[in-house]
Parts: C-alpha cells; sequence; structure tokens
C-alpha cells in the first residue's frame, strides 16, 4: 500500500503537467490549427443545434399539455406535467447527467419567457403556481464547495450540494427570481420581483429581498 502510495505522488504530478502542457503554434502549423479549431467549433455547434432541435425539444414538447414558440431544451431530464400548462417564450432547461433529474410541474403552471432551471435531482412546481420571466431555479450549485487548490471543472457536485426544491400551490413568483437549492416555498406565497430565495418561506407570506424575507403575512 506504501508503495503505491508513492507511486501515485510521483505519478501524478507528472500526468497533469502533461496534461495541461501545450505547444506553441509557428509559422503554416498556426493557420492549420486555426482551421482546425474552427472546423471543430462548427462540428460542435452542428451537433448541439442537432440535439436540441432534432431530440431534447421534440421529446419535451412531446410531453406537454401547450406551450408557447421557440422552446429549447439543451437536456432531457423526467418531466412529469399536468394539465393546462403555459409556457411563454423560450426557457432553458438544464439536467444533470447523473441519477434522475427530474422536473414536476402541476395543473394550470404559467411560465414565463426567460425562465432556467438547473436540476440534479428534483423541481417540484404546484398547481396554479405562476413564474414571471428571467426567473433561475435550481436545486444544485452546479459544483464542490469552494477549493482554490483545483479549477472548478474538477469540483462537480456531491450530494451535499443537491437539495431538492419544492413550490407549492398558487406560489406566485415575480420577475428575476432566484430559488436555490433545498427551498421550499409555502403555498399562496408571493416572491417580489429580484429576490433571491435561499431559505423556506412559510405559506401566505409575501417576500422579498436578498437574501428574501417575510415582509407581510396573508390571511388565506
Amino acid at each position: 500500500m506504501a508503495s503505491s502510495g508513492t507511486f501515485r505522488r510521483l505519478v501524478k504530478p507528472i500526468a497533469k503537467r502533461l496534461i495541461y502542457s501545450t505547444l506553441q503554434p509557428l509559422g503554416p502549423a498556426k493557420h492549420v490549427l486555426n482551421s482546425l479549431a474552427r472546423f471543430g467549433f462548427y462540428t460542435r455547434e452542428a451537433f448541439e443545434w442537432g440535439r436540441r432541435s432534432v431530440v431534447a425539444t421534440p421529446v419535451f414538447l412531446s410531453q406537454c399539455a401547450s406551450y408557447g414558440d421557440n422552446i429549447s431544451v439543451d437536456g432531457t431530464p423526467r418531466i412529469e406535467l399536468g394539465s393546462n400548462i403555459r409556457i411563454s417564450g423560450l426557457i432553458n432547461i438544464g439536467a444533470s447527467s447523473k441519477g434522475t433529474p427530474t422536473l414536476v410541474i402541476g395543473d394550470g403552471v404559467f411560465i414565463g419567457h426567460g425562465t432556467s432551471f438547473a436540476i440534479a435531482s428534483r423541481i417540484s412546481i404546484g398547481k396554479y403556481a405562476a413564474i414571471a420571466g428571467g426567473c433561475f431555479i435550481a436545486d444544485t450549485e452546479g459544483h464542490n464547495n469552494y477549493n482554490p487548490q483545483k479549477p472548478i471543472w474538477e469540483v462537480p457536485a456531491g450530494e451535499t450540494d443537491i437539495s431538492p426544491v419544492i413550490i407549492e400551490d398558487g406560489v406566485q413568483i415575480s420577475r428575476n427570481v432566484m430559488i436555490l437549492k433545498g427551498v421550499t416555498i409555502g403555498a399562496r406565497s408571493v416572491i417580489g420581483a429580484g429576490s433571491v430565495v435561499r431559505s423556506d418561506i412559510p405559506p401566505d407570506s409575501i417576500v422579498m429581498g436578498n437574501p428574501a424575507r417575510v415582509v407581510k403575512r396573508m390571511t388565506p
């Protein structure tokens, strides 16, 4: 075991140096590499366009009771939809490649243009909730806790960085609201424009601010 650990300590720095080392393009090689880079870029863009237009978006729309124009879906999470749902314009849904990320949208829900979902586990939207345009709702931080010794792509989200989001029935969410992981928003609550919701909200509350705070309680 000791020799194995010593071997890893010796080999790992060399391997990382080789991985991140680069050759400097000189002379004609620069033009060749530039052409290859452009080819690679357009190839990736064509692939992404095909995946969105031919696979992800049609799969999503095939499960929708109703939908608006210009919808583009980047990922294909498990989607559970109720009836009489309206999506106004373009929304974005990003899903983790691990597990079964799930988006649940209840009956009578409205989602405005420019709203984005980032799903690693589960986001649930109750009946007759309304989400205005430009909102961002995520059940994950997208990466592990900050590590100054590693680039961000080497620290993907772990189990402690993912927690479901629950938006209960009748919630109204104003424009440009951010709802972060692990939040439950109680039924019939109203979230003011531009708020950042980082903790649970009790039912029948009006909340505003960053972080969002209850400013008024309503009578059901």
